[in-house]
């Protein structure tokens, strides 16, 4: 099996902004043909072969892919706790007790915190990359 050389890029529109990933994606166009090419011209244990890694590699794309969007997912989790623990500040302070209303305050602030954290790191890098161009 091989990698695709060079890396491909892929843009994702999560949470309405874009992050650039660089993954090894396999070649499906390669995988597809070769299929194709046992079918016309191969046996049987050929066909099932070819479409075996057809399928292998289109689940390990996928794989790949969904790897990535997690992380994503997972590196925003804490500021998404944050917007919903202010979310019901906003809407249920008035029935909440003391302690409630403290425990969500804290949780908001920590949202806050990671997501001045998470964008700083994004400035940096960007910085990086531009430097590098």
């Amino acid at each position: 099996m091989r990698l695709a050389q060079p890396r491909l890029r892929f843009s994702i529109h999560y949470c309405q902004r874009t992050f650039k990933m660089e993954l090894p994606y396999f070649r499906l166009k390669e995988a597809f043909n070769e299929v194709k090419d046992s079918f016309s011209y191969g046996s049987g244990s050929e066909k099932l072969s070819s479409t075996a890694k057809l399928l292998g590699k289109f689940v390990a794309n996928t794989g790949m892919l969904a790897v990535e969007i997690g992380a994503e997912a997972i590196k925003k989790a804490p500021e998404h706790l944050g917007k919903t623990a202010q979310n019901q500040l906003n809407k249920n302070s008035d029935s909440m007790s003391e302690e409630q209303i403290v425990r969500l305050n804290k949780i908001a602030e920590k949202g806050n915190e990671a997501k001045e954290i998470r964008e700083q790191k994004e400035r940096e890098e960007s910085k990086k990359e531009h430097k590098e161009l």
